[in-house]
């Protein structure tokens, strides 16, 4: 285990093809999927099938899910969900960032993030948390080039 040094987030060092926006209910149909992807892959989440639709309605924070559009298509999602209901952690969220396969590498996932930055520090969280597989080279990838600091590493 270890700290690991941050690399520098150019924010505006995203994509002019990738457009994000607060996600809405029509965009389920697509949000689902894309999560499913990631479940399949068995490096993205513990979990095992794709939760319904009202266990995350209820589980991320509403103010705080996006997508990502290319050519007008959802192409990833990311949302911020509670860690605690204490109220000491009021200012600390868990963050989760989806791209569609096929998807990795275009910027997707850096624009998401970046909004999720934006939008946190503007409502007051204070801290964003995330935990990836090792196995899972394109989320470490992604959020070594965004944070501040890695506390630990495994």
């Amino acid at each position: 285990m270890g700290v690991l040094p941050p690399q520098p987030f150019c924010p505006e060092d995203i994509p002019g093809d990738v457009t994000v926006r607060a996600m809405t209910n029509d965009d389920w149909d697509a949000v689902l999927p894309i999560y499913g992807e990631g479940i399949a892959t068995r490096n993205a989440t513990f979990e095992t099938e794709v939760p319904a639709h009202a266990d995350l309605d209820a589980t991320w924070l509403a103010r705080h899910r996006w997508v990502a559009e290319l050519d007008g298509e959802v192409v990833g999602w990311a949302a911020l969900a509670s860690v605690s209901t204490r109220d000491y952690y009021g200012g600390v969220a868990e963050t989760s960032v989806y791209v569609e396969d096929g998807m990795c590498g275009r910027g997707v996932g850096k624009a998401l993030a970046r909004t999720q930055i934006i939008a946190a520090d503007q409502d007051g969280l204070w801290t964003l948390q995330t935990s990836a597989f090792p196995e899972n080279r394109a989320s470490i990838a992604l959020y070594r080039g965004l944070v501040d600091r890695t506390a630990l590493r495994r």
